[in-house]
């Protein structure tokens, strides 16, 4: 039993460590040059095709990636297990409150095409990132869970460039939103 819970939570580990930084990548390129993102529209998803560009040398490597392991002890163990739980739960809560459309980033490409109301409600009410402290919660659960240091790495350059592209979100929001949002920002914390 303790092998099965070992493979899944390595499973676990190397999907993130191998899938997540793309996702990264291309979010922080679209936040940081929105304006000239949009003139080109949906056509920005082909810079997703930089997916396997990322992910195709990290998945071919990863037996080696994936070779350290730096141990944990068993409360940083629990903290990860909690941190996975608090991950699923916030990003389903969130899941309630954003559409498919909004969450591939639909609206950002194409506002006027795509008019959306500011997400206020529910999760949104508590917290104006839940998606992104889902995700970084995912990750530190992954590298906690197993000690790989490829996770611990990925959680730490995910910690320095989150909240730049947060920001860059924000003033992208800012524009879109106006008062609302700074109404919305004064109310409702970043991320917890």
């Amino acid at each position: 039993m303790t092998t099965i819970l070992w493979l899944v939570t390595a499973i676990f580990a190397q999907v993130i460590a191998i899938l997540y930084p793309p996702v990264l990548v291309f979010w922080f390129i679209i936040h940081l040059n929105i304006e000239r993102w949009r003139k080109v529209g949906k056509r920005a998803y082909w810079a997703g095709l930089a997916w396997p560009a990322i992910s195709g040398p990290l998945l071919y490597w990863r037996q080696e990636i994936f070779s350290i392991r730096w141990p944990n002890p068993w409360w940083v163990m629990v903290l990860g297990i909690i941190a996975l739980g608090l991950s699923f739960w916030i990003g389903s809560k969130a899941g309630k409150s954003i559409s498919l459309r909004t969450l591939a980033g639909i609206p950002e490409l194409e506002p006027q095409k795509n008019r959306q109301p500011l997400l206020q409600s529910g999760i949104y009410s508590r917290t104006r990132n839940p998606l992104y402290v889902a995700h970084w919660l995912a990750i530190f659960a992954s590298a906690a869970m197993t000690g790989f240091a490829a996770n611990w790495i990925l959680l730490a350059g995910d910690s320095l460039v989150l909240p730049l592209m947060v920001r860059a979100e924000e003033r992208e929001l800012r524009r879109r939103y106006g008062a609302e949002y700074d109404e919305y920002t004064r109310r409702v914390r970043r991320f917890v």
